[in-house]
């Protein structure tokens, strides 16, 4: 076919020219792929077998690398809590150290020193009144005076009263009368409700054998101290009017007092009944008085969470008034309470160690051991105090090491905290 006929073929169908073309251009991709390939298997196919057999080995090294890298891991944890110093940061921390010392565990010579107030028994007290309305003609006493059981502390003129003498006066005239009589028995039965009512208007037996002989009848009523001891307080004034049951007198026997001990929340296990306490007081640095835990109140005081112990003082020398402040120390036991509960049994020694050399992290208690030449290692502790809060010891700044230390090891008891401080940038630094 000559190319004119090509052409005008071509023109007279162009799809089937486009469809010629792609065939060819197919053709040479198909041929160019297929001598690669051939290219490619040429090449010997040892390399692959060695390096999918060389696989194996590769993984057992990153393997051995990991494992070598999980044992630095915990060494460098294990280090985590150590410190060591050079000579200049040495100097500059000023730290010092001392040895984890045994003390002997207190006794009863020691104990819980806690804020007091004294009180007045409440079973020692009682307040003066009458037992009729009236008017108070005439006190006889003052506010410190020393009265005895029975005593008259006052008059008090009432018409009840002299109705009551009037009427035991006749009715004993009336008994005397009518003896032999049938009317003996009613005539003495009234009699002797007649002395039984002046007796319960609070009349003495003088002053009722005074009404029976018939003597005049006294004008006023004598009012008497139901116990004996000191008048604290007066409630009224002569020629006051007062009607029955009126409290004219508050008089408390101070030859026992009343001791209110503050006792903290916290060391409510260190306290029970029956324990010895000794108190003092400011106005007599010099002296103690010696007393026990009678009761402890069953609720606490929700302003200060202490629990008030009422201790029993005596009282002869009348040193102690009510309203002092006093200072109260209780016996506690030899041991101390762990977690709110006392060790009992054990005795003897203990170890102690400053509390300065105490650093906390949250709830934890840790100090810094020395391991060698400016070199300490961080060590969790468990302690409490040699004595407990509030207590005489307290000042020592000593505690009791319940675990964690063994005797004689040397702990930092200056420069802790900056101990701390590098074991805290040495956190910082190995995390980035």
């Amino acid at each position: 076919m000559t190319l004119s006929h090509r052409i005008a073929a071509t023109r007279t169908s162009p799809m089937r020219f486009a469809a010629g073309l792609a065939k060819c251009v197919l053709t040479r991709v198909l041929m160019m792929t297929l001598a690669f390939t051939a290219a490619c298997g040429d090449e010997p196919a040892t390399p692959t077998v060695r390096a999918e057999a060389q696989a194996p080995s590769d993984t057992a090294a990153r393997e051995a690398v990991a494992t070598e890298g999980g044992a630095e891991h915990a060494d460098e944890h294990a280090e985590t809590d150590k410190v060591a110093l050079s000579e200049a940061a040495f100097r500059t921390a000023q730290i010092e150290v001392q040895a984890v010392a045994m003390a002997a565990a207190l006794g009863g010579a020691e104990g819980l020193e806690v804020p007091g107030q004294v009180e007045i028994d409440p079973r020692r007290v009682a307040l003066v009144s009458s037992r009729i309305a009236g008017r108070v003609e005439r006190l006889s006493v003052v506010e410190g005076d020393a009265v005895v059981a029975g005593q008259s502390v006052g008059s008090l003129f009432s018409p009840e009263y002299l109705t009551a003498q009037v009427d035991l006066a006749q009715a004993t005239r009336r008994v005397a009368t009518l003896t032999g009589t049938t009317d003996e028995t009613g005539a003495r039965a009234l009699a002797d409700a007649a002395r039984r009512r002046l007796r319960l208007l609070g009349a003495s037996d003088a002053e009722i054998s005074r009404a029976v002989a018939g003597s005049d009848p006294a004008s006023t009523l004598s009012l008497r101290s139901p116990i004996g001891g000191s008048v604290m307080e007066s409630h009224i004034l002569p020629g006051a009017a007062v009607e029955a049951g009126a409290p004219i007198f508050t008089v408390a026997d101070l030859s026992v007092i009343d001791v209110i001990a503050e006792v903290p929340e916290r060391n409510l296990p260190q306290v029970r009944t029956g324990q010895r306490a000794t108190v003092s007081i400011a106005a007599f640095p010099d002296m103690r008085f010696e007393g026990r835990v009678e009761r402890l109140r069953d609720a606490l005081n929700p302003e200060t969470r202490t629990l008030r112990a009422v201790i029993h003082v005596p009282n002869g020398s009348r040193r102690l008034r009510p309203g002092m402040f006093a200072t109260v120390r209780l016996d506690v036991p030899a041991t101390r309470p762990v977690n709110g509960a006392v060790n009992s049994g054990v005795t003897g020694s203990t170890l102690t160690i400053p509390e300065s050399a105490i650093v906390t992290d949250g709830e934890r208690r840790f100090v810094f051991v020395e391991t060698g030449p400016r070199t300490y290692v961080r060590r969790e502790v468990r302690t409490t105090p040699l004595s407990p809060p509030g207590s005489a010891t307290q000042r020592t700044a000593m505690v009791v090491v319940q675990d964690g230390l063994r005797a004689g090891e040397r702990v930092v008891v200056r420069g802790a905290f900056t101990l701390k401080s590098e074991l805290a940038k040495a956190s910082l630094s190995d995390e980035h």
